[in-house]
């Protein structure tokens, strides 16, 4: 991910040309902003929905979630490991858990833990800017009473993340280095070069508590290698197979790994794609 930018700065990366018609949202895409808005009319949230739809694309880096709008449905109730970590915020009885979503977006993934009982002081958003959090209080109308911290930096830059010199060690949340019981990031490996890609696994590693979990989603691919231009233009994206992503968590120190391939819809290919997109689901404890 980069600073945003508007859709104009994306000329030179045709699968980020974002369309003027939107898609018809069906019920199955409306329904977590209704239940997150306590029953609220079906027909004036698709409205509403439109409206800061729009005004993304003509203010932020529109990525192809975004696109899509994928920020409607949470992923993160869909993945295998998520029944564990509800029942670990069940058994932990009052006692102080830590779930870190990384690369948070609009927030719909941290709204789905809390509406499913895990509370605001349980959960961190982290990302590399605040402008789609802040858009996500106005998508999901809790400018209000959303208090779920973010801390904005990047979990590929060594400085940011860094057991001797890190913002993390001194941010007005605590010590966050070793702290987490979960980490979360969905659609984010994807859009990282290699080496970012391991740097990011890296850190998360160093956020997680020993058994800490690292689970998430990533587009990839059966045969591992480069992909698309990354967003700041600067090297290519790598998209890991089964196998490397595997063996990529092994390698940067976690204790056991599970990565299989999903038929689980995260990215809708457009025609002009040359390699065959698959979908990723991982977990890896620390």
């Amino acid at each position: 991910m980069s600073a945003p930018v508007k859709p104009a700065g994306n000329a030179n990366q045709p699968h980020y040309s974002v369309t003027d018609k939107p898609r018809q949202l069906d019920d199955e895409d409306m329904a977590f902003i209704v239940e997150y808005t306590n029953g609220g009319q079906v027909a004036a949230l698709r409205e509403h929905v439109l409206r800061v739809w729009q005004r993304a694309k003509q203010e932020l880096w529109v990525y192809k979630c975004i696109q899509q709008f994928m920020f409607l449905i949470p992923k993160i109730s869909r993945h295998p490991f998520y029944p564990k970590v509800l029942a670990a915020h069940q058994e932990s009885q009052g006692q102080h858990m830590l779930h870190l979503d990384v690369g948070a977006c609009l927030g719909q993934d941290t709204r789905r833990l809390m509406t499913d009982g895990c509370g605001q002081h349980q959960i961190i958003a982290l990302d590399l800017v605040a402008d789609y959090w802040k858009m996500g209080k106005v998508l999901f109308l809790d400018e209000d009473r959303m208090h779920v911290p973010l801390i904005v930096g990047s979990l590929t830059d060594e400085g940011f993340v860094s057991a001797d010199n890190c913002y993390l060690r001194n941010s007005q949340m605590g010590d966050l280095i070793g702290a987490a019981d979960f980490l979360w990031a969905a659609a984010v490996l994807h859009i990282l070069s290699k080496a970012d890609c391991e740097k990011f696994v890296s850190s998360a590693h160093l956020l997680l508590k020993p058994g800490g979990t690292f689970y998430g989603w990533t587009v990839g691919n059966r045969e591992a290698g480069d992909w698309h231009t990354t967003p700041d233009g600067k090297a290519k994206r790598y998209l890991h197979s089964a196998e490397s992503l595997h063996a990529m968590f092994m390698q940067l120190g976690f204790s056991k790994a599970t990565v299989e391939y999903t038929s689980g819809a995260m990215w809708t290919p457009d025609d002009s794609e040359e390699r065959q997109i698959e979908h990723l689901c991982f977990s890896a404890t620390k």
